[in-house]
């Protein structure tokens, strides 16, 4: 069950982090950051923060929770068969762990305060977090791609 929860996890967040980069970033970057594309960032953001930092929780447990079933399964063999595979792909999972907080905390959550703050966001601002936005989602692809190619060869 919990494999089936991690499955379904990871391919949404995979889906949310590519939707952000492919769908949303191209289409603000089209125009100017006026003042309703600034909305529009800040209401997809509002939502797509809690959502992604949620399924990296759960991404997170339902990990955890197929391995101790792992190691229950194998007993003493479990770190011989899969000991160097697990290494990469939890170095590699702590990767996206901290590029999908940092995307969510450091650059959204912050874009929003900001937003909602006396001082208010400037269209260069704006432009400035697409572009952080845009090549976070990339890296944090390619780690996901990476863990994922490391969580096959389990």
């Amino acid at each position: 069950m919990a494999a089936d929860f991690h499955i379904i996890s990871l391919t949404l967040h995979i889906g949310l982090v590519a939707a952000l980069w492919r769908i949303l970033l191209p289409a603000l970057r089209r125009e100017s950051l006026g003042e309703s594309r600034i909305e529009l960032l800040v209401r997809v953001l509002r939502v797509y923060n809690p959502v992604q930092i949620g399924l990296l929780g759960i991404l997170t447990l339902t990990g955890a929770s197929r391995i101790t079933d792992l190691k229950a399964l194998h007993g003493a063999s479990y770190a011989g068969e899969f000991g160097s595979a697990l290494a990469v792909k939890l170095l590699l999972a702590f990767f996206v762990i901290m590029l999908g907080t940092w995307q969510c905390m450091g650059i959204a959550h912050r874009f929003v305060r900001l937003h909602e703050s006396p001082e208010g966001v400037t269209a260069e601002g704006a432009g400035a977090v697409v572009r952080k936005l845009e090549r976070s989602s990339v890296v944090m692809l390619v780690f996901l791609a990476a863990t994922v190619w490391a969580g096959l060869s389990m």
